[in-house]
């Protein structure tokens, strides 16, 4: 299937730009061991608030922009947690794993968030502060760039997953109630490790605008076994299609494909990076046409879906509702903030 020319463009520039606008893993990470061994430099968070979390603060459906809404999961959880950062190594590959863990007692689930193609952890931030609030450990990382195929990032979730998060968190891991979650390449990123690396060992998937392009695939394409599955799916669609995000490659080709239960969120008038952290965003300007939705808005309801998603899967949450009716959903869709389709 060919490209469009606008987007084969922002992958050229982007591929021109990964040595000086990615820069290491570790680069927002802090300190790292050198062995793939327990993560060490723990930072203790106290709360959410002091994670970052704040990043979506007000903006919620049922109030206006910098406002505060009532809805449980616009809000951080009870629960503090602790940063902590880990240098893998998946064959010729090394990276640093930011792993964001409650500090409360007991096995927590666990949920690996993978970004989009040239962005950097800290801006998925609010997603992985909110998730570990709730009691849900999160994994997160860099992304590696344009030089490195989608095919060996999934090889990369996998191998974090299945082989370095039992040994490195033993006795603090729930392995029985696992998801995962990506953005943009991340998407296509966690739905090849769930159909394949992972399979049978993932319970729940998650995507903000996923993108199942053949550029940088390693010639794969998750769409291809997507029907085979077997898990409960999300797909937080942007409605502005862009140079980063082709419409063929998106949630309107996907979520047919995805077997029940699954639910399609559109994100009205969103744009493809308004779905993480504006201020982290790396190379935004080469997505285009941008997004008019109110980026505060945008991402408060992004981080409460995918919060609230996981909530209801890895916690056995009962007040999420299999459409999100009660997480915000019928208030969101009165607003003409998103709309919502459910199997």
């Amino acid at each position: 299937m060919a490209r469009p020319l606008l987007f084969t463009a922002c992958v050229m520039l982007a591929a021109c730009a990964a040595s000086s606008d990615t820069g290491s893993a570790g680069d927002n990470a802090g300190a790292a061991d050198d062995g793939g061994g327990p993560p060490i430099a723990a930072t203790d968070a106290g709360s959410a608030d002091a994670a970052g979390a704040s990043a979506v603060d007000g903006g919620g459906p049922d109030t206006d922009a910098g406002t505060t809404s009532s809805l449980r999961y616009d809000h951080d959880g009870p629960f503090a947690f602790t940063t902590a950062n880990a240098m893998l190594t998946n064959g010729t590959r090394s990276f640093t794993e930011i792993a964001y863990v409650p500090t409360t007692a007991g096995l927590h689930p666990v949920v690996s968030l993978s970004p989009g193609l040239l962005q950097k952890a800290a801006a998925y931030a609010p997603f992985a502060s909110r998730l570990a609030s709730y009691g849900v450990m999160v994994l997160l990382r860099d992304d590696p760039g344009p030089l490195t195929v989608t095919t060996d990032v999934a090889a990369d979730v996998e191998y974090a997953v299945g082989t370095w998060l039992p040994t490195a968190y033993a006795g603090k891991v729930d392995l029985a109630h696992v998801g995962l979650a990506g953005h943009s390449r991340g998407g296509k990123t966690t739905l090849l490790a769930a159909e394949q690396g992972l399979k049978g060992k993932v319970v729940a998937w998650f995507g903000l605008d996923p993108v199942d392009t053949t550029t940088v695939s390693g010639g794969k394409q998750a769409r291809d076994t997507l029907p085979q599955i077997g898990i409960p799916t999300v797909y937080l669609e942007a409605a502005v299609a862009s140079s980063c995000s082709p419409a063929a490659d998106g949630a309107e080709t996907l979520f047919p494909l995805s077997p029940s239960p699954s639910v399609k969120i559109v994100g009205l008038g969103a744009g493809h990076t308004q779905l993480q952290d504006q201020a982290s965003c790396t190379q935004c300007n080469l997505c285009a046409p941008a997004g008019k939705a109110d980026p505060k808005i945008v991402l408060a309801y992004a981080v409460r879906y995918m919060t609230a998603f996981f909530a209801r899967e890895l916690l056995a949450a009962t007040d999420v509702g299999p459409a999100f009716e009660m997480a915000g959903a019928s208030a969101d869709v009165q607003a003409g903030h998103v709309s919502i389709d459910a199997k």
